[in-house]
């Protein structure tokens, strides 16, 4: 159901976006740049995805594909951030590899 996939990848989001915020305001400095950007690109991935889901809801398919390009695009930048974020805690513990 999309509004069931919809609500799940907010609230998945939110927890994403709360977690930055910890992170930007109590973190180290390299960690907390690298939250910066997770957060970015998840805000940056969700109104791809709200848009997206918005025209299902109402049988829009203009855009359609390059929606979907839009968004794995914007799915790869997310996870390239979340590389980065470990990467940077790795080497705030002193366990870089």
């Amino acid at each position: 159901d999309l509004d069931e996939k919809t609500g799940r990848f907010v609230t998945l989001a939110r927890e994403v976006h709360r977690a930055c915020e910890i992170v930007i305001l109590e973190g180290p400095e390299s960690v907390a740049g690298a939250a910066e950007h997770i957060a970015g690109a998840s805000s940056d991935l969700s109104h791809v995805m709200r848009r997206m889901a918005e025209n299902a809801r109402t049988g829009d398919t203009t855009g359609r594909t390059e929606d979907m390009a839009l968004a794995a695009e914007r799915e790869r930048t997310l996870y390239q951030a979340v590389k980065d974020f470990r990467l940077a805690a790795r080497r705030t513990l002193g366990k870089a590899t």
